[in-house]
């Protein structure tokens, strides 16, 4: 499988491996806590930029602060 298989590796987990349909509660339930995984993910990857003061240069951190700040705002934005 592919890496793109991660979400059918993560259903056959929830299921036991047997699935032909799937609800559309546990669907839902899925999709909502990989969406939450994704923001935590984005939020400590920009408090681990901040922190470290070692590896980037100001005008990198920012750039790279405004990347994930992006994301992050792409992200919650299909929350509201």
């Amino acid at each position: 499988m592919s890496e793109a298989g991660w979400a059918e590796r993560k259903v056959e987990r929830k299921l036991g491996g047997q699935y032909i349909s799937l609800s559309p509660k546990l669907t839902a339930e899925l999709l909502l806590a990989e969406h939450r995984r994704a923001v935590r993910v984005v939020k400590q990857e920009i408090e681990a930029v901040k922190n470290d003061q070692r590896t980037y240069r100001s005008e990198e951190r920012c750039l790279i602060l405004g990347s994930l700040e992006t994301v992050l705002k792409a992200l919650q934005r299909g929350r509201e």
